[in-house]
């Protein structure tokens, strides 16, 4: 779920029903379903209407802000202004409502990737709707956490402790990243989570003057979207989840789901190479990585101009999983792989920094970690996960183990949660949309399957493909096109069992 929309970067080379607001506390206390206090909280007015004004970036996008408090428990404590971007509808004569957006990640700015994936949407969808994203709180232009952690220091850690009973290796970044969110100039990162997130979502609904949203999320806005329903069904006209995070599942189940993927993937990139003619790795592309893995692992390449970290495995796997994200940005990864069998871990580390950054350059490392350690109830200790990571290194040698970094790295020095999402069972919601992927390598299909278990009125739709998403991997797809607008525009639902692809 970490944040993966950068990469469609790489591979292109570069309705709601309106009506009166109401408070955003009413729908949440009478619905005490997540696992976090919901003690009925300080009543709030409305936030004063988003003032919409042409963006800098121009695009014909429109930019506001509304305010949100820091803390919903003592909402005078301070407040932050949340970052809003709207794209109009195209065909504004014949507009039916609002959809929200959540790009996924978490930690990525949603103002900056809009206009990337507004060709991504179905064309009716497009036409018909207001597409509003926003930069969650503590990242983009929304109060941004900055704790201090160099994004290259997360994507060199190695995966896998060198021996048994050892914590796993990057236990010393993370904790200085932990301790640096502690700092004063750090004091909103306990309040950076999805339940604050989704009580913003909230907000920003209210300052549309909407009495109920439309909502589209990837990746992690698939929790994002899981948590604002359990919050405020209500609000809910309709929802479409993407590549799905299994919200219920632990961290070590997060991470065991999702190595069988990834080394699946994995296998099934090296050996669509092998297939080609003139594949950059060879014959044997799978050799090939692994002499690489190899190669790395005993002698760590030179760090890059500028930076103090060697390029390793962790490297390597961070621009492995990335790649295997967005299938269409292997030329470059088959590059960076010769480049570094011949020395040069420029390109490698080059293209793990699109894990652990923004589209603009910054540093998402911090609140990536912020919210999904806040999230988490249960926060593996250092030895645990390089347990885990040595078991999952044997059973899936090519990259399982990364997904203990990938999942749970951050929080093995993160301290306990204010309000962690657990056991969502939300109630009252119209039908969601669910999509999922056979070939997704960090949320699999059986993520969604399992979201879709916690919405009594879900419909699930299977595209068979690779790479993370669909909107991302798969947006050409017609049928799935067709599914998606079909949903939003006039509420029809697909078959059960549904298959597109």
């Amino acid at each position: 779920m970490v944040a993966l929309v950068v990469a469609a970067l790489v591979a292109a080379g570069c309705g709601s029903a309106t009506g009166s607001a109401t408070g955003a506390g009413g729908s949440a206390a009478s619905h005490p379903t997540l696992g976090v206090a919901q003690a009925a909280l300080p009543a709030l007015p409305p936030p004063d209407p988003i003032v919409w004004s042409p963006c800098p970036t121009g695009a014909a996008l429109q930019c506001g802000t509304v305010s949100v408090p820091i803390d919903y428990r003592h909402p005078l404590g301070g407040s932050i202004p949340l970052a809003v971007t709207r794209a109009p509808a195209l065909d504004a004569p014949a507009a039916q409502g609002t959809l929200v957006f959540n790009p996924g990640g978490p930690g990525e700015s949603g103002n900056q990737i809009l206009p990337v994936l507004l060709g991504n949407l179905p064309a009716t969808v497009r036409q018909h709707f207001d597409i509003v994203s926003f930069d969650p709180r503590g990242t983009g232009a929304s109060d941004p956490l900055r704790c201090g952690t160099d994004p290259a220091a997360a994507t060199s850690a190695l995966p896998v402790p060198s021996a048994a009973g050892q914590p796993l290796p990057g236990t010393a970044v993370f904790t200085a990243m932990a301790e640096g969110c502690r700092r004063p100039a750090a004091s909103d990162a306990p309040f950076i989570d999805t339940v604050n997130t989704a009580r913003d979502m909230d907000r920003i609904r209210q300052g549309l003057g909407l009495a109920t949203i439309s909502f589209y999320g990837l990746s992690y806005g698939t929790e994002l979207g899981a948590v604002y329903a359990d919050l405020f069904p209500r609000r809910v006209q309709s929802m479409v989840l993407d590549g799905a995070v299994d919200v219920n599942a632990s961290l070590v189940q997060q991470a065991t789901e999702e190595a069988p993927a990834a080394e699946r993937s994995l296998d099934h990139l090296l050996a669509t190479c092998a297939s080609e003619p003139g594949c950059p790795l060879g014959p044997d592309p799978q050799s090939y990585f692994r002499s690489l893995v190899s190669s790395l692992g005993h002698h760590p390449l030179p760090a890059p101009a500028g930076s103090p970290y060697l390029v390793t495995v962790g490297d390597l796997d961070t621009a492995t999983l990335l790649t295997l994200s967005v299938p269409g940005s292997t030329e470059g990864f088959y590059a960076a792989l010769v480049a570094a069998h011949h020395g040069n871990g420029a390109p490698l580390r080059a293209l793990a920094l699109f894990f652990d950054t923004d589209i603009d350059g910054a540093p998402l490392v911090d609140a990536l970690w912020a919210i999904t350690c806040n999230d988490a109830a249960q926060h593996p200790d250092p030895a645990t996960a390089g347990g885990l990571a040595r078991s999952l290194a044997r059973r899936y040698p090519l990259i399982g183990a990364y997904s203990v970094t990938y999942t749970m790295g951050g929080c093995v020095s993160w301290p306990s949660p204010r309000q962690p999402v657990s056991d969502l069972h939300p109630v009252g919601t119209p039908p969601i949309l669910l999509i999922g992927n056979t070939g997704d390598p960090n949320t699999p299909l059986v993520n969604t399957e399992h979201l879709a278990l916690i919405f009594p009125k879900a419909s699930m739709v299977t595209w068979r493909g690779w790479g993370h998403t669909w909107l991302l991997s798969g947006a050409s797809d017609t049928c799935v096109q067709q599914v998606v607008a079909t949903y939003l525009t006039v509420g029809g639902r697909p078959h059960p069992g549904t298959v597109c692809g």
